[in-house]
């Protein structure tokens, strides 16, 4: 283990988090003499002491529980700044890892992977789909895709792309039962819902300014966006899907829009967004360039043909 500037914080983190001095030498390929005198110097520096020292176990102080989550982000801010230099000396290279809606991993996402993998061969890509939302932080993502609209949280957001949410069947589903032109139609129907967290069970429907409120009862309910979209074409009831992903299914007419003219929005009226979340202003370059590939990805699907 090199040497650094940080050679201090990095020891007592290390010890901290396997409570022992040994374990931590071991890890960093040093003497266990060598982490005692690390961890010494430290609190001299900070004039406190950071660790309990027993015959058989090392423990924080209650001074050292608070400083070893400053010593730990420091470290791992010193890491990205490294990994940025790296990245502008090098390009992008190394492992990226993410989170991503299920939906995504069968329309968009595809077509972006190949473009990436293209484009940036030294990446290595690590995608988890899932319709949860996923802490990156937690999981130690890169960065997580999330749709709807942004929570309120310590993460940093970007945008990626406004989208609109269509109410869709199948042709077949319309031959059988009627085409619903009105939200109030809609009773008489067979609705299919997503399980999914903080996803809303009553839908604003909006036309211009008006907006219908109504409770929808699903006949079904499941647990990804993949398999909303596929029983809506296999014409098991209306789905409420995003427009990146109906669209491409309308155009082919494997898939209608009901209720047409209207778009489901929050009680507000505000329309949803697709958004990426991480804990850092330093993305590594990989990272930044999976971000703007999928950008551009979305731009092409949204654009008149």
């Amino acid at each position: 283990m090199e040497r650094g500037a940080l050679w201090e914080y990095q020891v007592f983190c290390t010890v901290a988090e396997r409570q022992s001095f040994v374990l931590a030498a071991r890890a960093l390929g040093a003497s266990p003499s060598a982490m005692t005198r690390a961890v010494q110097a430290l609190e001299r520096q900070v004039g406190v002491q950071l660790l309990l020292r027993s015959k058989n176990s090392v423990v924080l102080t209650p001074q050292g529980e608070s400083y070893f989550q400053s010593a730990r982000d420091l470290l791992r801010r010193e890491a990205q700044a490294r990994e940025a230099l790296r990245d502008t000396q090098l390009g992008a290279q190394g492992r990226l890892r993410f989170s991503a809606p299920d939906l995504l991993g069968v329309t968009l996402l595809p077509a972006v992977l190949r473009r990436y993998a293209a484009d940036y061969p030294g990446v290595t890509v690590d995608i988890t789909y899932t319709d949860k939302s996923v802490d990156p932080i937690a999981e130690g993502l890169d960065f997580a895709i999330r749709g709807g609209f942004p929570a309120s949280s310590d993460l940093l957001g970007a945008r990626l792309w406004p989208y609109a949410r269509l109410l869709c069947a199948s042709p077949d589903y319309v031959a059988r039962m009627g085409l619903p032109r009105e939200p109030e139609d809609l009773a008489r129907h067979r609705l299919i819902m997503h399980t999914g967290p903080r996803v809303l069970k009553d839908w604003h429907l909006r036309r211009d300014k008006r907006i219908v409120r109504m409770h929808a009862e699903p006949a079904v309910r499941v647990s990804t966006g993949s398999g909303l979209m596929a029983l809506a074409l296999q014409g098991v009831g209306i789905a409420r899907l995003a427009d990146w992903a109906a669209a491409p299914e309308i155009a082919r007419g494997t898939l209608v829009q009901v209720c047409p003219g209207y778009t489901a929005t929050s009680a507000q009226g505000a329309s949803p967004q697709m958004h990426a979340v991480y804990a850092s202003r330093t993305l590594p370059a990989r990272a930044r360039a999976m971000l703007a590939a999928i950008r551009e990805c979305a731009e092409d699907l949204q654009a008149p043909k």
